[in-house]
């Protein structure tokens, strides 16, 4: 090799090696943590689901996003929770099922939907248990609740750890308005698949008809059922008032919508994350309630003044009368008798 030739070589090993330098150094910057990034939580330990079935502007989305942030939070990142909506992973008897079985960590629900495998769950689908909302809100948060709470999860696994809901039910129809118990004769009523609500409703004098909720607007379209009872939310979120524009306020039932987790899950958690769990769903009860009880009000008023929705007052009276027998029958047969006084009793 010639002097040249070396000088020419050494002049390339020199500019290799400093491309080798510039990548290995930046290699390295790559790996050390930024400042931002040495701030942000850590990869969580827990991902936990949760579902629904209603669209992301309804109280219980809104509930459960303010639970899953606090959550997060609260527990340093330890704890995320995952939520899906618009039934995406079920009917409400499926996700209650899953979260029974342990594969979904949280669902909010109708209770009546896990009457299946437990009848004690239809127990709040009794009508005309409460008399207003205030007597509900005690009834729920003092001794009954918990009571009821201890008994769901001793015989389901099914954890409650808030009651949500607090709206009220009415009857809509596609056909008239239901003015009196006798209009309800022969009426096809869509109900969830309840043997208590069908016993209820039997003593009405309708033809109760189980449908999924997700397929109840088209049975009412077509003509299958009459109507279906339900809270203003749903109804306007649904559209139901659109194939069912008559709504009486017959009030039956202040809706307790409890927020279940699996006690598998719970039971997987160490015992500072079961604290914030427990902590953080009694706050996210109080936003849900908030949120849902604005939401009523706000839901009637736009179905009245914007879709042209007629709501009618119903003497309920007759109904009382009716189904007094039906939940006499069922509380016995339960064994709730006791609990269901106890609620009378709340002052």
């Amino acid at each position: 090799m010639t002097l040249s030739e070396f000088a020419k070589a050494s002049a390339l090993w020199r500019k290799a090696g400093l491309s080798l330098i510039a990548a290995g150094s930046a290699a390295l910057l790559l790996t050390l943590p930024s400042p931002v990034s040495a701030q942000q939580k850590p990869a969580p330990q827990f991902t936990l689901r949760t579902a629904h079935y209603f669209k992301e502007d309804h109280p219980w989305h809104k509930g459960l996003a303010y639970f899953a942030k606090k959550v997060n939070d609260d527990s340093n990142g330890r704890i995320q929770i995952d939520i899906f909506s618009g039934g995406i992973l079920g009917s409400e008897a499926q996700t209650m099922q899953l979260v029974k079985d342990g594969s979904l960590d949280f669902v909010v629900s109708d209770p009546s939907a896990g009457a299946p495998f437990a009848k004690e769950l239809d127990f709040f689908a009794l009508p005309f248990m409460f008399p207003d909302y205030l007597h509900w809100q005690k009834s729920l948060d003092g001794e009954p609740g918990k009571r009821y709470a201890k008994l769901i999860e001793d015989k389901t696994g099914l954890k409650i750890i808030g009651y949500w809901g607090g709206s009220s039910r009415n009857v809509l129809s596609t056909k008239k308005p239901i003015r009196s118990m006798d209009d309800m004769k022969g009426m096809r009523l869509r109900l969830i698949s309840s043997p208590l609500k069908v016993n209820v409703w039997k003593a009405v004098g309708a033809v109760p008809t189980p449908i999924a909720f997700m397929e109840t607007y088209l049975a009412m379209k077509s003509g299958v059922v009459d109507g279906m009872e339900n809270e203003s939310v749903a109804v306007r979120d649904m559209k139901f008032y659109e194939p069912a524009p008559f709504i009486a306020r017959t009030e039956h039932e202040f809706t307790v919508r409890p927020i279940f987790m699996s006690s598998k899950t719970f039971d997987k958690l160490p015992p500072d994350l079961q604290q914030i769990v427990l902590r953080d769903a009694q706050d996210a009860t109080v936003f849900e309630r908030k949120a849902e009880a604005e939401a009523g009000v706000a839901a009637e008023a736009e179905m009245q003044t914007r879709f042209n929705v007629k709501f009618n007052a119903i003497d309920k009276q007759p109904f009382k009368n009716a189904t007094k027998p039906v939940i006499a029958d069922f509380a016995k047969s339960m064994g709730l008798t006791e609990l269901l006084t106890s609620i009378d009793d709340v002052k």
